[in-house]
């Protein structure tokens, strides 16, 4: 037995009175529609309608039943019609997770324009250099720059970022300016924690890729602090173009190493997989893709 439906036959045969007419209604035959609330009634174990040859009738227990049955259907329709509502409009709650610093400068602005398009849309932005777990902890979407690991997450590059190499001019003028990467072992670096090949730095060069593992007395877990400390001479720092492009306008720090091919590194939007994935982030993904595809480019 199909319950719901059985429901359905039952709540319009007690709103019309007569089995004939629920059916008409319902676009089903008589027998059907009798029989479907006879299985009802056998199902529960009670009688719901008093029948006779004129009309039909509820019981008390069936007028009570009826009463649940219309809640019932009544949330049923409404669930279908928000599922129907997502579809075509972004609706509902997204929480999302970015790097502190990336988050601020360029995740941020674009949730502004987000919601403003999007009015039924309410976002939840928790900023955090730190690898989140998104089903764990319950996100839908993540946006992480540098290599991936493998899992069952969705990943679509929607920007790219160049890793610049680069110190204040008072450290250079006290060590020294390196002139190779493997000058990198004799200086005092300033470490990410977070990064992926962790005190491994890599650069392209006229001979090909080159690799160097560096060292220093100070990691931390945010590139802006990172870079505040490389501007107080405290080292040099690889961190991205987002983040220093503004202090080496300045003057504050200054490139080195600039004849080895900056370190290209994606920025990546991740999801959990889902069979159907929800306008809600369909659209802020696109929305994000086409805002930082050029950056770095």
């Amino acid at each position: 037995m199909d319950q719901l439906h059985a429901m359905r036959v039952f709540v319009a045969v007690a709103d019309s009175g007569h089995f004939a007419q629920a059916s008409e209604r319902l676009g089903t035959s008589r027998t059907m529609a009798s029989k479907l609330v006879m299985d009802l009634e056998a199902h529960l174990g009670q009688r719901l309608l008093h029948r006779t040859t004129r009309k039909v009738s509820l019981t008390e227990l069936g007028a009570a039943y009826l009463e649940r049955c219309r809640d019932i259907l009544a949330a049923l329709e409404e669930a279908e019609r928000e599922i129907t509502a997502q579809a075509s409009e972004p609706v509902g709650r997204l929480r999302v997770t970015a790097p502190m610093s990336f988050g601020a400068s360029h995740v941020a602005p674009q949730i502004a324009v987000y919601t403003a398009r999007h009015p039924r849309v309410s976002v939840d932005l928790v900023l955090n250099d730190r690898l989140v777990d998104l089903v764990d902890e319950g996100y839908d979407l993540a946006i992480r720059i540098g290599r991936l690991a493998d899992s069952s997450l969705v990943a679509k590059r929607i920007g790219v970022t160049r890793l610049i190499v680069c110190a204040s001019p008072a450290y250079l003028a006290a060590h020294g300016r390196p002139k190779t990467p493997a000058d990198l072992a004799q200086h005092e670096c300033l470490l990410y924690s977070y990064a992926t090949a962790g005190a491994v730095w890599t650069f392209s060069g006229v001979s090909g890729e080159e690799s160097v593992r560096v060292g220093g007395r100070v990691a931390c877990n945010n590139g802006d602090a990172i870079c505040a400390m490389a501007i107080a001479g405290l080292g040099v720092v690889a961190q991205p173009d987002f983040i220093v492009a503004r202090h080496l306008q300045s003057g504050a720090l200054e490139q080195v190493l600039a004849a080895y091919t900056d370190r290209v590194t994606g920025i990546y939007a991740i999801h959990p997989s889902h069979r159907h994935v929800p306008l809600k982030l369909r659209r802020f993904i696109d929305q994000l893709a086409t805002a930082f595809g050029d950056i770095a480019q």
